[in-house]
């Protein structure tokens, strides 16, 4: 039937598929133009006008399911039926017999002027088919109202039944058995699958899969929606009870007739655009059984022995982050906690799908993970010690995977004090400050040497430094001399004062879990000094008065002082300058003793006469007393006064004139 110059937006212009009602009615095929009134033809009430008041609503579905197969174009059919077999069908479906079918004398016009042989056997069976798709409820029947009309011509003339949508939409669910997305030989097709169809975001049908009622054969899994309109669909499959879809266009859709097309999660198909009579039958749906779900999880607990094993009193440690990964994914967070019996450090990820699954465990602040995969693999440590991640394990269906362990070391510090040394006895007295901004390296200790670097420090504003966060294992500590001081003595004393610098390094240190060795100091000392001046005191006043000169070239030597002693070999040896001057530098903290060398001709004034800046302090054997020299300490008070000695005297003679006077010749007495 051919439409032109058409209002109705239900019958646009165009080529339709027509089929006579009744064959017992003429039509002329001369050019007559016939007036005509149009009806739905979904419904009962539509045949009434023509003459088929008797005419069920399951009859006029079987007309509707019939016309919207297709049968006479879809490549589906591979022709096997004919305009003439399809028209046969129609006619007994409404209820003529062969015999009024017969004798209609219509059998010409069927087989096209005797070019298309008609087989009865074939009309037969597609009313066989129409009456089984229609008693299966299904949902086969086209769902919109005018996807046939009725045309009814004004007279005694020959209705006819027009087909006015003829776009399809189908295919297949079935089982897949092996789970790679593609039916397979012998993967069956699955029954009573719902299915639905969407046209802009809207349900319009809905349908169960079984038997394709298209074909003679009895099937399983087929679904179909017919009669559509050209335009953009979807088709959504409901997965049953216990049921998956499985992968979605699997190889990157290279067999679209053969794949799924069900995304996993919401089981819509991708937007299918139809043409105008198009057959797609190429959107379907696998299935898979769902697994059961499985779980995965187990126990954090403080290594105190730091070998990654649990074999050390497996003291579990509450509040640890551990988080789930499926690829990079997170899927899920957990904190490890009591398992119900009071023992703590247990986790667990329950409700999982199965596939592949990684762990991290997040260590928390005062500890670090213990070695990796140390042993058996049910207490070992599983975490990286980097990244805190265990390997990829894959989890099957059911699987209870309680095998993840994550072992915690507590971290060690190391540290303590860098101080000035005021009296340079290798002890933190009272009284001694801190050094400020000196720096100070951390390393491994590999035969008390320093091995690999691990991190540099300053002191605070009191002389304080801190290590933290280390693994357990052994350190050395190098301190870096500070500006003006020079390293104290060693190991001298209580080992909790002392200090520990010996040629700049501290010596090894053994930090187990959790320690924290404060005992690492390093004192240093500024150089001191000690001198001033010998000079001549000429009223031998013992004080250095205006006009009294040095002495020059007067050697002093410099000892070590015990109870205002000199103890060992000369220290120094200095020679004033010409005036008088001279200076003992470079001197540790301690206690020193001067010794003045008197020169000849000369004689030592007295010591410790009025101010001590100006007096002499050289006593007996030139000894000056014992003076006590702080770091940076200078002391410029230890002087000397010289008295350059005279003479006196003549002659005793006789004096032979008695004149009080020597006369010549007057004679010595000797």
């Amino acid at each position: 039937m051919v439409v032109t110059n058409s209002t109705d937006p239900n019958i646009p212009n165009g080529v339709y598929d027509a089929y006579c009602l009744n064959p017992l009615l003429d039509i002329s095929v001369s050019p007559i133009s016939y007036a005509a009134q149009n009806y739905a033809g979904n419904t009962a009430a539509s045949f009434t006008p023509i003459g088929f008041s008797s005419l069920s609503q399951v009859q006029v579905d079987q007309l509707n399911w019939l016309l919207s197969q297709n049968f006479t174009s879809d490549a589906k059919f591979g022709g096997q039926f004919n305009f003439g077999e399809v028209q046969t069908a129609i006619w007994k479906i409404v209820g003529f017999t062969s015999s009024d079918i017969d004798g209609s004398g219509n059998d010409l016009f069927l087989s096209d002027n005797t070019r298309q042989f008609v087989n009865k056997i074939e009309a037969d069976e597609l009313v066989s088919r129409a009456q089984a798709a229609v008693a299966s409820g299904n949902g086969v029947l086209p769902t919109d109202a005018f996807f046939t009309t009725i045309i009814d011509p004004a007279g005694d003339v020959q209705p006819l039944i027009v087909q006015l949508q003829s776009a399809k939409l189908g295919n297949y669910v079935w089982a897949d058995a092996d789970a790679d997305g593609i039916q397979d030989s012998g993967e069956a097709g699955v029954d009573n699958v719902v299915v639905e169809l969407w046209k802009d975001g809207i349900k319009v049908a809905s349908t169960l899969t079984g038997d394709d009622f298209s074909t003679a054969a009895v099937e399983n899994g087929f679904y179909q929606f017919a009669g559509l309109k050209a335009g953009d669909y979807q088709v959504k499959f409901i997965a049953p009870t216990g049921q998956l879809f499985t992968l979605q266009d699997a190889n990157a859709n290279a067999q679209d007739a053969a794949d799924s097309d069900a995304d996993a999660a919401s089981g819509f198909s991708q937007i299918v655009t139809l043409a105008a009579g198009e057959s797609n039958q190429t959107i379907d749906a696998g299935l898979v059984s769902a697994p059961e779900l499985a779980s995965l999880g187990d126990y954090v607990w403080v290594d105190s022995n730091n070998d990654g094993q649990q074999n050390d009193g497996n003291t579990g440690l509450n509040g640890v982050t551990v988080n789930l990964y499926r690829g990079d994914i997170l899927v899920a967070t957990t904190e490890t906690a009591d398992d119900g019996g009071g023992n703590a450090g247990y986790y667990l990820f329950n409700n999982l799908e199965p596939g592949d699954y990684k762990v991290e465990f997040v260590a928390p602040a005062g500890y670090a993970l213990a070695k990796q995969d140390q042993g058996a693999d049910g207490s070992d440590s599983d975490a990286d010690t980097t990244t805190g991640m265990t390997v990829v394990t894959t989890l099957t269906s059911g699987e209870n995977d309680l095998s993840w362990d994550a072992g915690l070391v507590q971290l060690a510090s190391i540290g303590d004090r860098v101080w000035e040394d005021k009296d340079g006895d290798g002890q933190q007295d009272a009284g001694e400050n801190g050094i400020a901004g000196a720096t100070v390296k951390l390393y491994t200790c590999v035969n008390n040497a320093p091995g690999v670097f691990v991190g540099q420090t300053t002191t605070d504003a009191n002389g304080n430094y801190t290590f933290a966060n280390l693994l357990p294992g052994e350190y050395i500590v190098e301190f870096t001399t500070p500006s003006g001081f020079t390293s104290t003595l060693a190991n001298v004393g209580a080992d909790g004062s002392d200090s520990d610098n010996v040629g700049g390094l501290s010596g090894c240190y053994l930090l187990t879990p959790g320690e924290n060795e404060d005992t690492v100091d390093a004192g240093f000392y500024r150089a001191a000094a000690l001198g001033d001046r010998v000079w001549s005191d000429t009223n031998a006043n013992g004080q250095q008065d205006a006009g009294e000169n040095g002495v020059a070239n007067v050697t002093i030597e410099l000892y070590k002082c015990v109870n205002n002693l000199p103890v060992g070999a000369v220290l120094a040896t200095d020679v004033t300058d010409v005036n008088g001057n001279y200076n003992f530098t470079d001197l540790a903290p301690g206690d020193y003793i001067v010794k003045f060398i008197t020169p000849a001709g000369y004689t030592l004034t007295t010591a410790n006469v009025g101010a001590d800046g100006t007096d002499s302090d050289a006593g007996i054997g030139g000894l000056s007393g014992c003076y006590n020299l702080e770091s940076g300490e200078t002391d410029n008070t230890v002087d000397a006064g010289l008295v350059e000695l005279a003479s006196i005297g003549d002659r005793v003679w006789e004096d032979k004139d008695g004149d009080g006077q020597q006369d010549a010749g007057e004679n010595g007495i000797a």
